[in-house]
Formats: structure tokens, sequence, C-alpha cells
């Protein structure tokens, strides 16, 4: 069967909700990069769409742990969660290129014509915290004043995991 990872050759960033090892490999092998990350449902509801969810006048959700049935998988470096330790994700890349016979070209990976960064578990948009509200008509970006909040948005309390539905 044929599923075009012999073919994929672009280098892309990707952050997806689930990814099989076949799809990493391909990823990989063309130099790109991708995490599997969990977005508990209004987090998903804002990322899905930003321009609606900020129009709304709503705060930027802080993202939610994976409840503890998913926990495992989205700290796993071998499916690279973003939970999972960023040394043993890099091990785990080696290991699986050497499974499968693909050369990782670390020289490519430097010369990438985007940047690498890593969203925190809580953030659901890079470049912008959870607690923000964004104003497209003012073009500005609002951070909460109220200390309750500030702790609730950065996580002081400890991570939050979603809960089953």
């Amino acid at each position: 069967m044929y599923n075009g990872e012999e073919v994929f050759s672009t280098p892309i960033n990707l952050e997806v909700q689930w990814a099989s090892l076949t799809a990493i490999a391909a990823i990989e092998r063309a130099g790109g990069r991708i995490r599997t990350a969990y977005y508990d449902l209004e987090s998903l509801k804002a990322a899905e769409n930003p321009e609606a969810w900020f129009r709304a006048g709503k705060p930027i959700p802080r993202r939610m742990h994976p409840p503890h049935s998913l926990y495992a998988y989205y700290s796993d470096p071998d499916y690279r969660g973003y939970l999972a330790n960023p040394e043993e994700i890099e091990k785990s890349k080696i290991k699986l290129s050497e499974i499968l016979e693909y050369n990782l070209n670390k020289e490519e990976e430097n010369q990438q014509k985007y940047i690498i960064e890593d969203k925190t578990p809580n953030q659901v948009f890079l470049g912008l915290q959870p607690g923000q509200l964004i104003s497209l008509e003012d073009k500005k970006v609002f951070e909460p004043t109220n200390e309750v909040l500030i702790n609730y948005y950065k996580g002081i309390d400890g991570p939050l995991s979603d809960t089953v539905r």
C-alpha cells in the first residue's frame, strides 16, 4: 500500500493531537519536526477559529493537561509527546531513524528557515500567553492584572487535568 511517506520531502513544523510512527518518520526524514499535544475542548475551540475567539472578547484559555488515561501517550518521547523530556525525544528520533534506515541530516536541521520554538504545556498559541485578551480592532494584547487570574493562567497552582467527558 502506498501512503506517500516515501515522497514527502518538505520540512514542516507540526503540532497534532495524534500521529503514527510512520507519519513521525516521514516528517523527520524530510527535516521537519512534529509534536503530539492534547487540547481540551475550550482550547480546541480557541485554536480552531482564533479570530472568532478574539472577536468574542474571551481571554486565551489555559490549556489543560490530558486526562489520566491519555497522559502516558503525551509523555511518550516515541510519539513526540509535548510533555516528554526533549533529550529523550532526541534519543527516540535517532532510534527511529536507525530502525527505519534513514539519515537525519543535522546540518540541514540547523539551516531550517523557520525558527523552532516550543510552547509551554498550557499555551494554546505560540507567542501568546493564557489569560491574554486580544483586540483585533486596536491591534493590542491585554494582560490580566488581578493576582488570582495571573496565578491561575500561569499555572502557579500546578497543572490542571482535563476530565473525561
